[in-house]
């Protein structure tokens, strides 16, 4: 069962990415966390985050949902949802679910000539899957949209 609910998860990313037709790909170093999302030019888009320093069995990926309420030519600030998800729990014994996100950031557009190129900056609570410890997140990374 948790198999078939991250085919259908990445299924479901996958439709979107084309519904949208543009992607953009971010990587924030301090965490070591790749981004793939959907347009982020979009009143709202998609976007799946992989830990891509961790072990097979305890790889941490999450889903956000998010929604981009002032949009400009320099900055786009955003906020949304974002569930926290162990893919391959089931090797290791570990829970699917690790936890969710509420994220708040800015898409920062520095250079006339190439605005696909972007700085990320976000920040917001993360919470456990049984909402009783969590952090306050933040996150620094750069990306490009196709």
């Amino acid at each position: 069962m948790k198999l078939r609910t991250l085919i259908l998860v990445l299924f479901m990313m996958l439709m979107v990415q084309k519904a949208w037709a543009q992607v953009s790909v971010g990587y924030y170093p301090f965490q070591s966390t790749l981004s793939i999302a959907t347009d982020t030019e979009k009143l709202i888009w998609a976007d799946i985050r992989i830990e891509s320093n961790s072990f097979y069995g305890n790889l941490n990926s999450e889903l956000d949902l998010m929604w981009n309420w002032k949009r400009s030519d320099w900055v786009n600030y955003y906020s949304g949802l974002g569930w926290n998800f162990a893919p391959f729990a089931g090797a290791s014994d570990l829970e699917f679910t690790n936890g969710y996100v509420l994220a708040s950031g800015v898409r920062i557009k520095p250079w006339a000539a190439h605005r696909n190129f972007q700085v990320l900056f976000e920040v917001g609570p993360y919470v456990n899957r049984q909402f009783d410890g969590g952090i306050f997140r933040t996150s620094l990374g750069l990306a490009y949209n196709w």
